[in-house]
């Protein structure tokens, strides 16, 4: 679709990275706390609802004695959130995790589709019960996404839950949403796209065309580190070979661009700037593992974002103190990472990636801004913790752990409380850049582009200008994927983001057309279903 001014889409992209003046509007957000009906009750995390199971015994001690996790058992599936109550049978339930498989406390799956050919329950096919046994604490995860989401990341949801398998009380579950092409659909609009789930050792290196060598990398033929979850039948890694196989250039002049063409970089450069004041080392980062590329048609690019983040805010397994690791020497050193090391290489990307690591810190992390909710988590959770005899089962945690755990170290793994890990990680983030966020050397270019976020939005988004003067008029036009103009604004420049809501538009990938005297630029965003 052409609009206004030809404009090269390479260097369009190439120039939202390229200056950093007005970088920490990029992480304010705009955010409305959700009305939950019926449909949203799953992910409400305002409270604390029922999941109840109901399976033969003999498959329910088959599953467990054997560490069943490659097939569902039958069963019936109850939902109880105060008045609402919900029965579907022949729901399938299995055990999921790979460490966490010889836990105690048992984290499940279950499936609504899998006996039952396309059902879903309020909109998905899955559920991931996680049990937190290693986290004295229980919120983790729950607290890394919601910082991710304020973030302006796709959206993750997770909620509480309790859980009973026949009459027994399992205790107190987070309910973390599935990544398929129903969140692919809502997060970026398409769901057609392959989507790779990438595990240890899944490093990104650059070994040759073949699209079998990648893979057989675990040497296992029911494993892969790069696991194809969507459009299997077909099984094609060509694009995602082309990616390591730029990746892994030399970095010069054109790197940039170049990559920038088949990689949303923003998504990488966020996504690790998140894990580094999060703590999250269990990362592609610093471990090569749980990572997300998905080959996202509606833009070409490949987009990047983290999964199955427990081991954060303190927690460590590998004798390190997160809360003080130099935050721009993250990865491990006597290791491969192109994904890190080229891109950082880049000064226009390492600069943007300061900037990310400032602002998630002055406006996420603060521990002014995050105690609170912090608070929330734990008030909200206490009786179902209290009740959760399985939760003591692998360290020992008493409630007095559990309430300890937000403030002070309680066992080797957990260190740090989660309060004083996130003051001495914004202490020490804000420490290490602060001279190299002084001191950034911004790249030049043409006065007047602008910059939108977040991307992808439920309800608006916030359209900055770097350079263009205050009180010019600026004309903004959304157009939907068809060429059809869905909404049109004006207003006048000034220092702050301007906000335009997008909460009426249907799902999908929009271009907004942006206009002065002096210039035009077209960006894309999707707005998304939740």
């Amino acid at each position: 679709m052409q609009v206004g001014k030809q404009i090269n889409p390479h260097s369009t992209i190439y120039s939202n990275f390229v200056s950093m003046k007005y970088l920490l509007y990029l992480l304010l957000f705009c955010f409305t706390a959700p009305v939950f009906g019926q449909s949203d009750a799953l992910y409400d995390d305002h409270k604390v609802s029922e999941i109840r199971v109901v399976l033969p015994a003999d498959s329910l001690s088959y599953m467990i004695e054997n560490l069943v996790n490659d097939r569902y058992m039958s069963a019936s599936f109850v939902f109880v959130d105060g008045p609402l109550r919900d029965t579907l049978t022949e729901v399938g339930i299995r055990l999921r995790g790979n460490t966490s498989l010889n836990a105690q406390k048992k984290s499940f799956k279950i499936s609504f589709n899998e006996f039952v050919s396309g059902r879903k329950y309020q909109g998905v096919k899955k559920l991931n019960l996680r049990g937190s046994h290693n986290d004295p604490t229980m919120i983790r995860e729950k607290l890394f996404y919601d910082v991710w989401n304020q973030a302006g990341m796709p959206h993750r949801r997770v909620a509480f839950v309790k859980l009973y398998i026949n009459g027994e009380y399992r205790g107190l579950y987070s309910n973390v949403e599935e990544i398929d092409k129903e969140w692919l659909e809502d997060a970026f609009g398409v769901d057609t796209g392959n989507l790779y789930k990438c595990t240890y050792p899944a490093d990104l290196n650059y070994l040759g065309s073949n699209q079998d060598t990648y893979k057989a990398i675990m040497n296992n033929p029911e494993t892969r580190a790069y696991d194809l979850t969507t459009n299997e039948t077909e099984d094609d890694y060509s694009r995602l070979v082309q990616l390591m196989a730029m990746l892994n250039q030399p970095v010069n002049a054109a790197y940039a661009e170049q990559i920038s063409s088949i990689l949303n970089v923003q998504s990488v450069l966020k996504s690790f700037a998140l894990d580094v004041v999060s703590g999250n080392w269990d990362d592609y980062f610093y471990n090569k593992n749980n990572f997300y590329l998905y080959d996202n048609p509606a833009t070409g690019r490949f987009d990047f974002f983290t999964f199955d983040t427990d081991n954060t805010f303190g927690v460590d397994w590998l004798n390190k103190d997160w809360a003080k690791r130099d935050c721009l020497n993250w990865q491990k050193s006597n290791e491969a990472r192109p994904l890190a090391t080229k891109l950082l290489a880049v000064p226009a990307f390492k600069n943007e990636f300061i900037h990310y690591l400032d602002s998630i810190s002055r406006y996420i992390t603060l521990p002014d801004s995050i105690f609170p909710r912090i608070d929330v988590l734990h008030n909200l959770i206490t009786p179902a913790a209290f009740n959760d005899t399985y939760r003591t089962l692998d360290y020992g945690y008493s409630m007095g752990d559990f309430h300890d755990g937000f403030t002070q170290t309680i066992d080797g793994h957990t260190p740090y409380g989660i309060k004083p890990f996130l003051g001495l990680r914004y202490d020490s983030t804000m420490s290490q850049i602060a001279d190299v966020l002084t001191n950034t050397d911004l790249v030049a270019r043409s006065p007047g582009y602008f910059y939108t976020y977040p991307n992808p939005t439920a309800d608006c988004i916030f359209i900055q200008s770097a350079t263009t003067q205050p009180g010019q008029r600026i004309d903004c036009t959304v157009y939907d994927k068809e060429g059809r103009s869905v909404l049109h604004t004006q207003w006048n420049a000034g220092v702050e983001p301007q906000r335009v809501s997008v909460q009426s538009l249907p799902a999908g990938l929009y271009q907004v057309h942006l206009k002065t005297r002096e210039l035009e630029q077209s960006l894309n965003f999707v707005k998304s279903g939740k």
